[in-house]
Order: C-alpha cells, then structure tokens, then sequence
C-alpha cells in the first residue's frame, strides 16, 4: 500500500526534489488500495473538474478540505472519504455520482451547489447496484429553489447516519436507511419512495413539502416505509406522509402531522401519534394499538374513512373534541371498542398523565358522535369530497395514455413520441454525466384549424412535466393580439410580459404567422425581435409552439433568418377523415350525456359536409353538434312535461332539423 501525500510544494534551497503530490496527479497515480492524504494548506485546482474514479483507494483530509468539482466512482470502484468539503457552480450538475456497482463509504462530508440559476441535477446520483453509505453528512441548501435538488438512487442501496440534508430523497427500486438525520426541503417532496423501495427512518426529522403545489412532506408508491421513533412535520395540510399504489407503512412510536393512504396499508404501534388528521381511502386498511390524534385544526375532520377501506384500533384518544371527529362511509370496517378524549396540555403540547402514568380520560363514548354517510345520500358524499378537496389527486391518467386515446393524428402521435424519446433521453443523458446532442424543445404545429393542436400541445407539456423535462405542467395559449400593442417601444414590453408569465412550460403562439403579415412598419416584427431574444436568453426554461397553416408558416419562418435555425422540431397535422370526424361528434355527444342513433349520426354529418365544409375539421363538428342540441332543447321545451330520457335522447327528427 503507499500513501500519496497531496500538499503546497514542499521545494526550497535545501529540497530539490518534491514529496508532495498534486491531487489530480495523485489520483491517476494511485493503485488498489492505496491511501490519499490531503495536508492542510493544500488548495485545490480552481477549475471545476469532475474526477473519475474506477479503482478501490482511501482519500482523507487531515483538517475539513474544500474541493471545488465533483467526483464520479464507477466500474466496481470502492472509495472512503474522510473530511471534505466539496462543492460546486454550475447548473445540471451533480457532486457525487456513483454507478456501475461501486461502493463509497464518507463521513464528515459537506456538498454544496453555488448556482443560483438554471435547474439542478442531483446533488448525490446513485444507480447500477452500487451501495453508498455516509455519516456526518450536510448538504446546504440550493439556490434555485425548482424542486429538483436531491439525493437519487435506483436500484442501489443508501445509508444516512447523524446527517443534516437540505434537499430531497429520491430512491426507486432501492434500499434505503436513514438514522439520526434531520431532512429539511419545502421546494417539494422532501422524501420521495417509488417501485418497490424498502426504507427504514429511525430517529429522523423530516420538515417539507410544498402545499401551495399539492406536494406532500413524504411520498411513497408501491414501496414500504418504516418510521422508528421519527418525525414528519407539514402543518395545516392532510397529507403529511402520503401513500399510494399498494404502499405499506409501518410508523412505530413516531409523531407525524397528517396521513393520507390510497389503495395502501398502514400499522401503527407504540402510540404513536398525528397530530391533525388521518385519511384512508380506496380499499386501504390501517391497524394500529394505540393511536393519539392532537386535531390542531388544518379545516378537517380528524379520522376520515370512505370506499370500502378499514381502520382497527384497540382505542383512539384525542385532544379536543369537535363536531364531528371521525366520519365514516357505511361500506367501511370500522373496529374501535372505545374513542375518549383525553386531557391535553396545549402549552407544553403533551398529554397529560396520572399518579399511575396513565392518560386521563375527560370524555368517553364518543362512538356514538361518528358521522356516518352512505354513498346512496349524494349531497353528503359530495359534502365530504369537498371537506377534502385538498388531497393529492390521485392516479390519473397519463399524457401518453391521453395522446393514444385521441382520434386520428396518426402521424402526429409518431411524432410526437419521437420527439419526447429523444428529448427524455437527453434528459437522462445529462443526469448520468453523458454527453447529449443538441437540443431545443421549440416547435412548428402546422395545419388547418379544429386538427388538435392546442390539445396536443397540452399533451405534450403534461408528458414533458412528468419525465422532469419542464418545470411547470402549464400551457399559456396567445396570439397576435396577445403580443402586438398600438405604439412603437410598447410591443417588446408586452410581449416579454406574455413570455414570462411561461417560463418553466409551454407558450403556444396560435396563428404565430399574422406576427409577420403586416408589412415593413408593422410592430409584429417587434414581437419577433423579442421572442428571438428571449428564446436565446432562456433556451432551457421554456418551450415555444408556433402554431398556423402550414403555407401561411413557411412564409413566417422566411420572414427572419433566426426563426428557422431556432425551430427545429415540426408537426404536420392532417385533417380528419369524415369517419375520424364522426367519430369526433359521437365521442363528444356520449360526453355530454346525449343519446343517438350512431348510423343516423354519421349519414346527417357526411351529407352536410358534402355540402358545407370550411376545413375546421373539430370546429366543425363542434358546430354540428351545437345547432343538433339547440334542436333538441327547442323540441323538448315545447312539451308541457317530460322525462329524463326526453332531457339525453336526441331523436332523428331533430337530426333531420339541422340536414342541409
């Protein structure tokens, strides 16, 4: 084994020959099993490198070293680190990697991301079977603040110990072990559990979540989660820990401020205790010994129990009694022998105890004040979701999902896939430190009016928010009239406004061609000018879509050199067939709870697009469909009574009423 010992030149007037190493020397230099001793005094290079590292060697410091860069293990490498600070700033970058069934053992580490715009990568990226493990550790806090600051690991294995994070936890397909460590991130989740994750968190406080966005403190799906003596705090909201998918919680003498589970299991043991409220919801079940429920008041119930879901308890105790505690839906188990109220002391936020360590009981009973509901009585089922209304939506359906069950567009759909693959790769690319092809997310939609593009535009935004390629799952739609003001130096300002209020999502700029349809003097060029400029200023926080005629947008492009260098991504949509449109007018009467002969649907709609089709395609049908109801309602007023089914039935007389 040899030790390399990194530190200041130690050459002078009596020694000629240096014993010191530079860091990066003594890295390549170093074999298997060799020691890296980093002196104090020693200054790390200024430029900011990332050091790889594929071969099993110590490094230590002898007092806490800054090094600014990053380092990446990999190729079964195993690594110690002892003593270092490392820290970096630049945007799209992680500190630490490790990967390809590597090891890192740290402790009295600290990381730091200077950056202050851009968009974070992880902090700590960890996959390929590698185990990481660390004590002492501290990351401080981002300066971007866009919910992507965090330690990430996939299908690896993750150990904590006496840490303090600011950022989140991030495992998929893993295992995770977090003792003694204080977690603090309110830019979103601040732990995040997903397919088939295993985490054990014993003696760890865990502070975050964004209830503005819907984001709860502690997220897991399909994954199970055990809290040992720990804490999970976001106040005044209903789902501090959130479950979902087949998740399994087990919480054993903890303290947690809401819990909300879908389609998932949760055990409490040891009394443990919530501190507002408890939601179980879609065939969920929660067991537990002893369970304490503060209520501090976040606007809801304190137990909620609804779709066929159960809760066992050997007894419940809370703090203040309120009208009502716990709600009920009748197709629910609900087995508690006894709910009490039980002395609080709000000052020093505890229960109290009597002369033989034991709660006081102030209220018993209070069975008999749980509100049931049925599912039969609708205003109390409707009464109920909306004392809820703040839950995290549950599972719905995805932007690909979304963009398949769209009628037509064929060509478009392959597109569109194309496109998001390459985008989601380069994505990926960029977090494992991999080199990527150039890309820009700016579009060209092209095609006549009513073909979809403003809804697969919105697909498309939802799809790029869900693989973290944008930061918002928002679309802001505009126009000319949108970005065009009356007086020359007025339009840079508005339109820079409309920009801005789509940063981090989509602009989608309809009939994008009439910006440059006024001639020489016009102020479209202005908005031109300053959409060019903003698009070069902000290229990876915004997605562009120039939408109109295909003819009329060739002629937009030719209009400023810069325009088709920057757009390189195109979308041909084609008009619908006649079957495909109506399909259309079939799907959207069905939607509306309207009832018609389907064969005498589609012979009205070809006969009057024989005759009068404008090229609107969905517009078009639209229109059919709203002169066939304003028929129906005509008909349907004029009689002195009628039924339900007169109200959705829509006869071929009135069909016949609208016929060309």
């Amino acid at each position: 084994m040899t030790v390399f010992v990194v530190g200041p030149d130690d050459r002078g007037f009596f020694k000629k020959q240096r014993t010191t190493w530079e860091f990066e020397d003594a890295l390549n230099q170093a074999s298997d099993g060799d020691d890296i001793l980093i002196k104090q005094g020693y200054q790390f290079s200024t430029d900011d490198k990332n050091y790889v590292i594929d071969k099993s060697i110590n490094i230590s410091s002898e007092v806490k070293t800054t090094m600014l860069g990053g380092l990446l293990l990999k190729n079964s490498a195993h690594v110690r680190l002892n003593n270092l600070s490392l820290w970096r700033n630049k945007e799209k970058t992680n500190i630490i990697q490790v990967r390809e069934n590597s090891v890192l053992i740290a402790s009295n580490v600290a990381l730091t991301n200077r950056a202050t715009t851009g968009k974070n990568y992880p902090i700590i990226y960890i996959d390929g079977g590698s185990n990481v493990k660390f004590d002492n550790l501290y990351i401080e806090k981002d300066q971007i603040s866009d919910g992507a600051y965090r330690i990430y690991a996939e299908k690896s294995n993750l150990e904590v110990y006496n840490s303090n994070l600011n950022c989140k936890v991030n495992a998929i397909e893993s295992i995770v072990n977090l003792q003694n460590t204080f977690i603090t991130y309110n830019d979103s989740n601040a732990i995040n559990l997903k397919s088939k994750t295993q985490a054990t968190l014993k003696n760890v406080t865990i502070v975050g979540g964004l209830t503005e966005k819907n984001y709860p403190c502690v997220w897991v799906g399909d994954s199970t989660i055990n809290l040992i003596a720990s804490i999970v705090r976001q106040s005044n909201y209903s789902a501090a820990l959130y479950l979902q998918k087949g998740a399994y919680a087990e919480i054993d003498s903890s303290r947690i401020d809401s819990i909300a589970a879908y389609n998932s299991e949760l055990n409490l043991q040891n009394e443990s205790r919530i501190s507002e409220s408890v939601f179980v919801k879609n065939h969920s079940s929660l067991t537990a010994d002893n369970l304490l429920i503060d209520g501090k008041n976040n606007g809801k119930v304190n137990i909620y129990v609804t779709q066929e879901s159960s809760f066992e308890a050997d007894w419940i105790g809370l703090a203040f009694e309120s009208s009502p505690n716990i709600k009920i839906e009748d197709n629910v188990t609900f087995n508690v022998p006894d709910v009490y109220v039980l002395k609080f002391d709000s000052t020093n936020d505890e229960y109290d105890l009597n002369e033989n360590n034991q709660y006081t009981i102030v209220k018993d009973n209070l069975q008999n004040d749980i509100e049931y509901f049925t599912t039969q009585k609708k205003e109390q089922v409707h009464k109920a979701e909306k004392d809820q209304k703040d839950l995290p939506k549950g599972p719905q359906k995805s932007g690909m999902q979304q963009l398949d069950e769209m009628i037509g567009l064929e060509t478009v759909k392959q597109q569109v896939k194309e496109f998001i693959a390459v985008t989601v790769l380069n994505k990926k690319r960029e977090e494992k430190g991999l080199n990527t092809s150039s890309q820009t997310l700016h579009s060209l939609f092209l095609g006549n009016p009513g073909t979809g593009k403003t809804t697969v535009a919105r697909i498309v935004g939802h799809v790029l928010y869900e693989k973290g390629v944008i930061a918002e799952d928002k679309l802001i739609e505009t126009s000319r009239a949108d970005l065009v003001a009356g007086y020359v130096g007025q339009t840079a300002e508005k339109t820079r406004k409309v920009l801005e209020s789509a940063l981090g999502g989509i602009l989608f700029v309809d009939e994008a061609y009439t910006l440059a349809g006024g001639g020489q003097n016009d102020f479209g060029k202005e908005a031109i000018d300053e959409i060019l400029k903003f698009m070069e200023d902000h290229r990876s926080n915004i997605m562009i879509i120039f939408a109109g005629y295909t003819n009329d947008m060739e002629k937009f492009l030719e209009t400023n050199p810069g325009l088709r260098s920057r757009i390189p991504n195109k979308f041909d949509f084609e008009d619908y067939t006649v079957d495909e449109m109506v399909q259309i007018g079939l799907f959207s009467l069905k939607k509306q709870q309207y009832h018609v002969n389907p064969s005498s649907y589609a012979d009205l709609l070809k006969n009057n697009l024989s005759k009068d089709n404008d090229n609107s395609n969905g517009r078009w049908v639209r229109n059919l469909n709203d002169k066939i109801i304003k028929k129906q309602a005509v008909r349907v007023a004029m009689t002195d009574s009628y039924s339900e089914e007169d109200l959705i039935n829509i006869t071929d007389a009135d069909l016949d009423a609208v016929r060309l």
